[in-house]
């Protein structure tokens, strides 16, 4: 289990996020029943304030709860993944194209020294909606409908694979 947490923790900052929330968040997915503080800090030999630390930030994440006195985290993955997507959309996609659209605006203002770059944003513009677009969809469906669609590419992306003998052969 140790690898498993380190692994999450060597992961995180390669995506974006904190090693230590993402080796707590580890340990509690993979022991399924909540754990203490106590428990954590002696599991994964944190200290006090780097263990509130982490599980402030799963916290504001929506990615573990607190309940007499133990805290836990969801077993379905599914779920994690569709909370954690969430929350990144919420707090990254929407202000990044506020902050696109302004400097796309600001650059259109300033005339042909700004044309080329606003027409490039106005591309990143346009890739960032239809992202956003296709995730506002995806949370429409039900999350067992979406584990279907999503299991049944990855079938047939591996189908393909071994049928040309291309990429990963799992």
């Amino acid at each position: 289990m140790r690898r498993f947490i380190d692994y999450l923790g060597e992961l995180g900052p390669r995506w974006g996020l904190p090693s230590g929330p993402c080796r707590v968040h580890g340990y509690l997915y993979a022991i399924a029943r909540p754990a203490t503080e106590a428990d954590l800090r002696g599991a994964l030999d944190l200290k006090g304030p780097e263990l509130a630390e982490a599980l402030t930030w799963l916290t504001d994440f929506r990615l573990v709860t607190r309940a007499d006195g133990a805290w836990r985290t969801d077993t379905d993955p599914w779920e994690l993944l569709l909370r954690a997507l969430e929350e990144r959309r919420r707090r990254e996609i929407d202000p990044a194209l506020d902050l696109l659209r302004d400097c796309q605006r600001e650059m259109t203002a300033d005339g042909a020294g700004g044309k080329t770059a606003s027409a490039q944003i106005a591309k990143l513009i346009a890739l960032v909606e239809d992202l956003a677009a296709i995730d506002m969809q995806a949370r429409r469906l039900s999350p067992q409908t979406l584990r279907r669609l999503v299991g049944l590419g990855g079938r047939v992306g591996r189908l393909i694979n071994r049928t040309l003998r291309t990429g990963d052969q799992r």
